[in-house]
């Protein structure tokens, strides 16, 4: 069960000289940072594994989702793809939707829909995104993964010193969809107090040419965003902030977006419309008081259009078939961190409320009212139930720092109740099953630092619990997706086929080791940066592993086993500016019958970035190779329906980007994406198999002007 592979020698290599390059280096400051974190952030926060993209990065490579902007970050990948709604984040191995937490402005955006990825964010109207590896009790339940937090653009990025009003206009193009890409966003600052912002993108694009020429079919797309965006500053320690983005798309889509053989389902006309609100208040910043609160609500709608010829569930005997997915929601956030000291030692303490509500309703009808009485009474989808997911929790993390040392418990309870709702709860109630499940978890952590002495380096370790409950669709489905029937649990399989009580939640722990360096300004006027991390973590009680393990007892004695090493590192100079990235997974999942390879993990993934900056940044440019080694995949399955594991191949690419701003208000970009033509997979296929084809050379253009 235990794995011991060593890192590849030229990475110690790597740490190696960059700590002797720092021997006699000089910290800027009294108190270091790390690339993302606040400067008052105690020392055990620069033991979370987070990478703030910045939006100097997004500019560079002209981004068409957010799943793009992350390419290169260490511990991430992509699953699915290469549209929006095919695509998924992967980080550290883990892919399903409901393991990486997805905020916009504070909001959470996850959302269940079987094969559809669902994440629908502009990078254009993006600040930063801010991605954190592993799970953290400040974060959420169930993100075992670990969180991507997108935040929206203000004006203060905008206007210069004196300006009050201003607008700036974009135009940009790519090969290898012919995608037009236009944004418009005006921004004021009426009063020195008030901050206001509204942007509009407009993407439409043909399908993806892929490596050989060919066109990957229903991939097409026609997409609009909105942000309407304010904060007012009616004292210093005080701020309210309000914000409404939206983004919707009409295309004909490949019904299992997230397959690695798109369209084996069919096609589909597919509507999606995504609007997220938020209203935040942030109060003081030292003291007892720094509070941060945010109340958010994201209402998902999907629609499907099945017509017969072109989708595997409509026919001439069901005519068209109409599927309506509407997803609503509502986050409370509130948290306070408190400081003081006693003596010489310093103390944090983070208090934290969050309650969320995920509501769906989902309804399939067709144009023949004897199939809907037959198989979708009342509109029901027996495979993908309507019903309300309620959560609240509650956490503690405090900090003591003593010289060179601190140290950093946490405690976190969450309480997570799952409802059925319509036809279901009617089918629970009649077989005599509950149709409210709750389930009631303590999670801890714990995380300490050693300041090394004569070498800027912070040492650290961080131990986190966490634990992921059932899903709605999990808990609930009936049917052919239920593992709750005859042939999967025999004579212990409930009456209705309906699993409800006899899961139980996932539970995961997380060790970390680290050593990080933060911004260090050099000797000759560089700084340096870094950041180097060995993870292990363990997964018991897999929901995909429930079965009998007794003559009268259903349980779920499935595990995974994961390892791996993350290297991130940026040098910044006068004129040239670098940086590395490093991920290496390795791992084994015990399915209750026969133990496999971590058939899901990522290929080990180096990233290099080279880049210029010309006549007081004029020009900048430079390129960006990334290596992906072979990784396991499902090839097969044997008579018992169980996985075949064998190998995806591994591929190199080459990037490259330029910018020239000819003056303050006009700039010109180029992005040069698979600059070999490269063939290759994207990750996660339907069942872990191989994915679809991945697009091919693709040149990017984008003009913007500001007034």
């Amino acid at each position: 069960m235990r794995l011991s592979t060593p890192p590849p020698r030229w990475l110690v290599a790597v740490i190696g000289c960059a700590i002797v390059a720092t021997s006699q280096a000089q910290v800027t400051a009294p108190v270091v940072t790390v690339k993302g974190q606040a400067p008052r952030d105690p020392p055990t926060e620069k033991t979370k594994s987070v990478t703030v993209l910045e939006r100097s990065h997004m500019d560079r490579w002209q981004p068409d989702t957010v799943f793009d902007a992350v390419q290169g970050t260490p511990g991430v990948s992509v699953n699915g793809g290469p549209r929006a709604s095919g695509m998924s984040f992967n980080i550290r191995g883990y892919d399903d939707t409901d393991d990486v937490l997805i905020t916009l402005d504070g909001a959470q955006k996850n959302f269940e829909k079987y094969r559809f990825g669902g994440t629908f964010i502009e990078p254009e109207l993006l600040k930063t995104i801010s991605v954190t590896r592993g799970p953290d009790l400040l974060t959420g339940a169930g993100a075992l993964g670990g969180s991507v937090a997108a935040t929206t653009r203000d004006a203060a990025d905008f206007l210069r010193p004196g300006e009050r009003v201003g607008a700036r206009i974009k135009y940009g193009t790519a090969s290898v969809n012919d995608e037009i890409a236009r944004t418009g966003i005006g921004f004021a600052r009426p009063r020195d107090d008030v901050d206001l912002l509204v942007a509009a993108t407009r993407r439409t694009a043909g399908d993806y040419r892929i490596a050989d020429g060919s066109t990957l079919p229903d991939s097409n797309l026609n997409q609009r965003s909105l942000l309407a965006k304010g904060t007012w500053f009616p004292a210093d320690d005080l701020s309210l902030g309000w914000s409404t983005s939206t983004v919707s798309n009409r295309s004909r889509e490949a019904y299992d977006a997230t397959g690695g053989v798109p369209g084996v389902f069919g096609v589909v006309q597919r509507m999606t419309d995504d609007t997220t609100h938020t209203a935040s208040v942030r109060r003081g910043g030292s003291g007892w008081i720094d509070l941060i609160g945010t109340v958010g609500r994201s209402r998902i709608e999907v629609f499907d259009l099945h017509r017969p010829g072109q989708s595997q569930f409509a026919n001439a005997i069901t005519g068209n078939l109409r599927d309506t997915f509407d997803y609503d929601v509502t986050t409370l956030d509130l948290r306070n961190t408190s400081r003081w000291r006693t003596g010489a030692v310093s103390h944090q303490t983070t208090a934290l409320l969050q309650a969320i509500r995920n509501a769906r309703q989902i309804r399939r009808v067709t144009d023949n009212p004897a199939v809907n009485s037959a198989l979708y009474p009342g509109g029901q989808n027996p495979a993908q139930p309507s019903g309300t997911r309620d959560s609240i929790g509650i956490a503690l993390v405090h900090t003591a720092s003593l010289g060179a040392f601190s140290v950093s418990p946490g405690l976190r309870w969450d309480r997570v109740g799952v409802t059925a709702d319509g036809q279901t709860r009617d089918t629970m109630i009649r077989f005599g099953q509950p149709w409210e499940i709750t389930y009631a978890e303590p999670t801890l952590s714990l995380a300490g630092t050693w300041q090394t002495p004569g070498v800027p380096l912070i040492a650290g370790y961080r131990y986190v619990q966490a634990f992921k409950p059932p899903l709605i669709d999990e808990v609930f489905t009936q049917g052919a997706f239920s593992r709750c029937t005859r042939p999967n649990l025999g004579a212990l399989a409930p009456p209705s086929g309906i699993c409800g009580a006899l899961y139980r939640p996932e539970r995961a722990v997380t060790h970390e080791w680290s050593a990080t360096l933060p911004t260090t300004r050099l000797a000759s006027g560089a700084s340096l940066d870094g950041r180097l991390a060995y993870f292990r973590n363990e997964r018991h009680h897999l929901m995909l592993s429930l079965m009998p393990v007794s003559p009268t007892e259903v349980g779920q004695p499935g595990w995974e086993y994961r390892q791996g090493v993350e290297l991130e590192t940026n040098l910044t100079g006068r004129m040239l500016f670098a940086g590395a990235a490093y991920t290496r997974i390795r791992g084994q999942v015990f399915d209750g019958m026969r133990l496999l390879d971590l058939f899901d993990a990522p290929g080990d993934t180096l990233a290099l970035t080279l880049g210029a900056r010309i006549a007081d940044g004029m020009f900048d440019l430079g390129l960006r190779y990334r290596d992906v080694s072979a990784r396991s995949v499902v090839v097969g399955l044997t008579t018992g329906n169980r996985p075949i594991v064998g190998r995806q191949k591994g591929y190199e690419l080459i990037d490259l980007f330029f910018g020239w701003r000819p003056s303050r208000d006009v700039e010109f970009r180029l992005a040069l994406d698979n600059l070999t033509n490269e063939a290759y997979e994207l990750n996660n296929g339907f069942g872990g198999s191989i994915g679809a084809p991945a697009p091919g050379r693709n040149l990017r253009f984008a003009m913007s002007m500001q007034f």
